[in-house]
């Protein structure tokens, strides 16, 4: 399998939910790469009590690196759609390690194919809980990669209503969602869709959330005052090296 099909697998142009798919980790892969993967043939990660698959929830998983992947493969399996929404590249001295994210996508993707998911499987997202997991200062020479989650990264309440989506399942560990997420969720629960979280390691049935108003909530400068404190990459997604303060002409 060539490297460009991969993404193809993950989010073929025929389903409604790959236009939120993120190509950039994908757009690291080489044939070397892809030939040094092992393929796994099961991702055993606990579903039990998560809601059988239907046209009215979808499932935000948000979970640290691998087991976001892991998770989302065991979705499949149970009938959902997983759509990668990793933006940032992958480099030497990486704030955020994406290796064995991308490795894990690779070595799931003949999975994903087998199962021959419906067109209109309920879509499950996917993304790493450690995106911002430190928010120290880089040093020099560090691969900047953090990123964070925007509204634009999701559909739109009334485009998750058109397709007679009416709730999300918040997958993770913490009871309370990160700033950039409880931007996305505060906006879909004011616009009718109803949240719900459940932590995939301890057992039970998803409760209900309710998410409080975030700092610069609907500020038109938020997104732009945000990406200052981030580093973009020509490949797309984030992630650059911090230059030395010589190259810049600091002193």
């Amino acid at each position: 399998m060539q490297p460009r099909e991969f993404f193809a697998i993950w989010a073929p142009k025929e389903v409604v939910w790959s236009r939120w798919a993120k190509p950039v980790v994908f757009s690291q892969l080489t044939q070397s790469r892809v030939a040094a993967v092992v393929p796994r043939n099961e991702f055993n990660m606990n579903t039990d009590g998560i809601p059988t698959p239907d046209r009215s929830t979808f499932i935000l998983v948000n979970l640290p690196g691998i087991e976001s992947v892991e998770l989302g493969v065991a979705l499949a399996q149970r009938g959902y759609r997983p759509v990668p929404l990793y933006n940032c590249c992958e480099g030497v001295n990486a704030i955020i390690p994406m290796g064995v994210i991308i490795d894990s996508l690779v070595s799931a993707t003949p999975i994903l194919q087998q199962l021959q998911l419906p067109l209109l499987a309920p879509p499950a997202f996917l993304i790493d809980a450690n995106r911002m997991r430190d928010t120290s200062k880089p040093s020099p020479g560090d691969f900047d990669n953090r990123w964070l989650l925007f509204p634009q990264d999701f559909p739109s309440a009334k485009f998750l209503l058109s397709q007679g989506i009416q709730r999300v399942v918040l997958l993770q560990r913490n009871n309370t969602p990160e700033s950039d997420l409880a931007h996305v969720l505060l906006l879909w629960q004011q616009q009718g869709i109803q949240l719900l979280r459940q932590n995939p390691s301890v057992s039970g049935q998803p409760v209900p959330l309710s998410v409080s108003r975030p700092r610069w909530f609907r500020y038109f400068w938020y997104r732009a005052l945000t990406l200052l404190f981030l580093r973009r990459n020509s490949a797309g997604g984030f992630g650059s090296v911090i230059p030395n303060e010589s190259s810049t002409g600091g002193g």
